[in-house]
């Protein structure tokens, strides 16, 4: 069997992208090769050369210095259909709104492998939205439709491949910036998990890099109980005038009502994907009982950012919370979360800004069924969340 080349494509070279993905797979030997939009800055951190990841635990710090990678040539997408043809395992760290144009650059790549006669093509998905592996599987599928030689290459050698990243990035601290621009702080501890049914061929070796069974539904939990905890926590924190989530841990009113918020949205998860209760203990024991980490300076407005995009019908609020409606579980925690998400504002954040305005002059009731995307006939969700909006005024 030919040995899989050590080498990733990171495609979207943000924190989590060579910070969290590039970082660990560097450590364990991988060659980069880093692409991303943002053709400028790109081109600085190739004349630099070399980035900064520090690391950062409960009890300790450590860094790793970044070095012979290759940026991209970022000014088009040439260079990266090249590189998708010749590189056998990517990840992509990127927001939905690129979803397209990297399908149709894959495509593009696949039809060429399929031709060439290549070995297993990876992609690891390491993002947040849901559904992702449905969306490219469809639209490669779609992008390939009439030639049988690339749509046999896709199904039979390239896996699409859901990851779940339970290790944290963050913009770096002003002093670390100072001496690296583009530094990135991470958890030292965490790990990553790639979905070993989709994956396709020999499995990558990496530390803190493993296989993650059911991880469709996973990406669904990940989402609803992890980031919906994480979020929640800095909705709850401005409202009580902290600047960073580690400010917050000591707080018995923040941690009730995000400890109640995540066994509602972990109960209905639960029984919507079918986890075992051996599952279910793991699950809340990382995400519930890990140690407080309060050397990470992670911002509240940084978690808090694109409340539109938090607070909509399907995400982590809303989307938890319907499902709890579906498997008759009151969601009072989640429908607080919510709340308060419609009471954060953030002069800096247009978004929180347009939410709080149209709140103003529309009402509560109006704004829940724009942003959270609930309709009149689902008024039971409604009037809780309009209920503990008008409780949380109160606490102002």
């Amino acid at each position: 069997m030919k040995k899989q080349k050590k080498e990733l494509l990171v495609i979207g070279a943000g924190n989590i992208g060579r910070g969290v993905i590039g970082g660990l797979f560097y450590e364990s030997g991988y060659h980069l090769y880093l692409y991303d939009i943002m053709a400028e800055r790109m081109e600085q951190l190739k004349k630099q050369g070399t980035y900064l990841i520090e690391r950062v635990g409960a009890e300790e710090k450590r860094r790793v210095l970044v070095k012979g990678f290759d940026v991209l040539d970022c000014s088009d997408e040439k260079d990266l259909v090249l590189h998708m043809e010749q590189v056998d395992l990517i990840a992509c760290c990127v927001y939905e709104g690129a979803f397209e144009s990297i399908a149709q650059n894959l495509a593009q790549a696949i039809k060429v492998r399929s031709r060439e006669n290549a070995g297993n093509f990876n992609i690891l998905l390491c993002v947040n939205a849901l559904g992702a592996p449905d969306f490219f599987e469809k639209r490669l599928g779609e992008l390939l439709k009439g030639d049988e030689e690339a749509l046999a290459y896709l199904k039979e050698k390239t896996g699409i491949c859901q990851v779940m990243v339970g290790m944290a990035a963050m913009p770096s601290s002003k002093e670390l910036m100072e001496e690296d621009p583009f530094a990135v702080t991470t958890k030292l501890d965490g790990h990553i998990g790639i979905d070993a049914e989709a994956f396709k061929g020999e499995f990558p070796e990496a530390e803190q890099v493993g296989k993650s069974v059911k991880a469709k539904a996973q990406i669904y939990r990940k989402v609803y109980t992890g980031n919906m905890k994480h979020c929640m926590t800095a909705f709850l924190g401005k409202a009580k005038g902290c600047t960073y989530i580690a400010d917050t841990y000591d707080d018995p009113w923040i941690d009730d009502f995000i400890s109640g918020a995540f066994y509602e949205a972990e109960e209905a998860v639960s029984r919507e994907y079918g986890f075992t209760e051996e599952e279910r203990k793991e699950w809340v024991d990382f995400i519930m009982n890990a140690p407080k980490n309060r050397n990470l300076k992670d911002e509240i407005r940084r978690v808090a950012a694109g409340p539109k995009g938090k607070l909509s019908r399907g995400n982590r609020f809303t989307g938890p919370a319907l499902l709890c409606m579906k498997h008759h579980i009151l969601p009072y925690y989640l429908a607080k979360g919510i709340a308060y998400g419609f009471l954060y504002r953030d002069e800096e954040e247009p978004e929180s800004i347009e939410i709080t305005d149209y709140v103003k002059e529309h009402g509560i009731r109006e704004a829940i069924m724009k942003y959270c995307g609930l309709l009149p006939d689902e008024w039971e969700l409604l009037d809780l969340i309009g209920a503990q909006y008008q409780e949380a005024l109160k606490q102002r």
